[in-house]
């Protein structure tokens, strides 16, 4: 009942993200604008990433931050859907049927978490027009299996705000307070090496970090500062916290008056 109640929700997600099309184009171009932009002005610093280790260019190792970016903000702005539901009365419909509270808020995880993944794909593909090599090509799979994994934590985040937000504007505030700062508190633009010691450990703290390099060393081959098994133990540590969390608040506060 609770996988045909979540697979329900996430299917209607997914339609109503077929239908927006032009989002999808909108949506990348903040992340080609990153790598295009960001890739050339940053370029003359290859030296300076080359002697941590890295040896490709600099855009090479920017481009998993900039997939990672594209991951953050999408399903950190995906919870939004939520708001929208409770606004024109799906949600009351769904909450007066038989459908589980905790279906409804992981079916919009799922869908949130594959949709970040369909958009990181093409931040990749933009990514490989752009020059940047992809030594082994079979890694797509489990680059984009990271992301979706990662991208369900983040999507957690944006449903639990959602569901506790009474208005479209603290949603957008408390969003826009917490997804550039993680982006930029991790090695997605610089390595860990190159930071101050207090700021490389707090980026020590972020889950973005350890997507980040996890997906920088499948990319580009490239000595993991960090080791695999603690990247995947941390980022499914965050899943499973923000998943369980997310389902907790929604199913308290969803009921709530808007």
């Amino acid at each position: 009942m609770i996988v045909s109640d979540t697979y329900s929700i996430f299917w209607r997600e997914m339609k109503r993200y077929r239908k927006s099309r032009s989002g999808v184009l909108i949506r990348l171009i903040q992340p080609a604008i990153w790598i295009i932009v960001i890739g050339n002005t940053f370029a003359g610093t290859r030296p300076l990433i080359q002697s941590v280790g890295f040896g490709g260019s600099y855009i090479e190792f920017m481009a998993p931050g900039v997939i990672i970016l594209t991951a953050i903000f999408t399903s950190i702005f995906g919870g939004v859907n939520t708001l929208w539901d409770r606004r024109y009365g799906f949600m009351n419909k769904a909450l007066t049927s038989p459908i589980s509270r905790s279906s409804i808020a992981i079916g919009k995880m799922l869908s949130i978490s594959l949709i970040s993944a369909l958009q990181a794909s093409l931040v990749l593909g933009i990514a490989l027009a752009l020059g940047v090599s992809f030594p082994n090509p079979l890694m797509f799979i489990p680059i984009m299996l990271i992301v979706i994994l990662f991208s369900l934590g983040f999507s957690g985040i944006s449903v639990a705000i959602a569901a506790v937000a009474k208005s479209q504007e603290t949603f957008w505030g408390v969003i826009n307070f917490l997804g550039m700062p993680l982006f930029m508190l991790s090695p997605a633009l610089f390595p860990l090496e190159l930071l101050p010691s207090w700021l490389a450990f707090i980026a020590k703290l972020n889950p973005v970090t350890y997507s980040v390099i996890l997906i920088r060393g499948m990319m580009t081959n490239a000595a993991p500062t960090i080791s695999v098994v603690s990247d995947i133990a941390v980022i499914f540590g965050f899943v499973v916290a923000m998943v369980a969390l997310a389902s907790y608040v929604f199913t308290r506060e969803v009921n709530k008056p808007f």
